[in-house]
């Protein structure tokens, strides 16, 4: 059980030093060190006046990666925790028949398309997070960069989606939602939903 601790710590580490690597190699703080910028900054160079500014271009702070927000202003829950079976721990939850849809998370859309039960699948992560939100009319692609509250659609019953009594809903007017789940990239794990969603 240590080693796998261990072994997941290095991992971990490993990971923050190759993304590290990947911002700086890809200019996120910048500083050029020329010999013309270091002759500028000499003490005769500013008494005379001649000192251009030289200020490093750094950039700025990173969106935060772990805030989280429900995918919709207002909502209640239509189903509670499911998905065991097929590896998600997650809650169905409504805003009602076309209501807005927000990005959860400040991240990238990675993948959006139909599944094999007909369900629109839209998936939204970040360095902390991969969401998970089927059902809805969504207007986004992938490789869009999100703000978290951003609208990326609307609700409604695409898929696989059920009635009161238990009944598809294919092409009926019934089971809108949004089947909403989130993994937490960190340890691995499902997120209890319940945990991050705001009231």
């Amino acid at each position: 059980m240590e080693h796998q601790g261990n072994a997941f710590t290095f991992v971990a580490i490993a990971w923050i030093f190759l993304i590290g690597g990947i911002l700086l190699w890809d200019g996120a703080v910048t500083v050029e060190f020329t010999q013309a910028r270091l002759t500028s900054l000499t003490p005769t160079a500013v008494a005379t006046g001649q000192n251009e500014s030289v200020t490093p271009e750094i950039a700025a702070p990173a969106e935060n990666q772990t805030a989280f927000r429900a995918p919709y202003v207002q909502y209640f829950v239509t189903q509670g925790l499911h998905g065991f079976s097929y590896g998600q721990m997650a809650v169905d939850i409504s805003g009602g028949k076309g209501a807005e849809i927000i990005s959860p998370i400040n991240g990238e859309v990675t993948a959006f398309y139909i599944d094999q039960s007909g369900n629109t699948t839209l998936i939204i992560e970040n360095q902390v997070y991969q969401v998970t939100l089927l059902h809805g009319l969504y207007e986004v692609n992938i490789g869009d960069q999100l703000t978290i509250g951003q609208r990326i659609g609307m609700e409604s019953n695409q898929g696989y989606t059920l009635d009161m009594q238990g009944n598809p809903c294919w092409g009926r007017d019934c089971g809108y939602h949004t089947h909403l789940n989130i993994l937490d990239k960190r340890t691995g794990q499902n997120v209890d939903p319940f945990t991050l969603l705001q009231p």
